[in-house]
């Protein structure tokens, strides 16, 4: 809702005196606030960019395991000059293709196989 700014403006020296009525300043004011969160939203959805931080908390991983992907490449991700920087999307798509599922038959087989070696079955 834009409202018609209709005030007198009286300027002392380097100062300048806005005179109106509440309702009106009340209007610009949510204006105002209304156009600078929606300018803020508008960048946080652009934003695919993650720090480090980020990535160990989208990832599970330890600082140094990620360190240690990110220099063989097996990781997703870039250097800003001394920084890693890292793709949200891309680092979700890389946790997803390396996402085990636990209820696959085979691979239930193979833990409780060598479960069973480690404890000392078919004895």
């Amino acid at each position: 809702m834009i409202l018609p700014l209709r005030c007198t403006i009286l300027t002392y020296s380097a100062m300048e005196l806005i005179v109106t009525t509440p309702e009106r300043l009340e209007g610009i004011i949510r204006l105002a606030i209304g156009n600078a969160l929606n300018t803020k939203a508008r960048t946080k959805q652009k934003s695919d960019r993650c720090t480090l931080k980020d990535a160990l908390l989208i990832t599970g991983l330890s600082k140094s395991k990620l360190y240690k992907l990110t220099s063989t490449n097996k990781i997703p991700n870039k250097k800003y000059g001394n920084r890693l920087i890292f793709s949200r999307r891309e680092l979700l798509e890389w946790v997803e293709s390396h996402t085990v599922n636990e209820f696959d038959s085979d691979t239930v087989s193979i833990v409780l196989a060598r479960s069973a070696r480690k404890k000392g079955g078919n004895k």
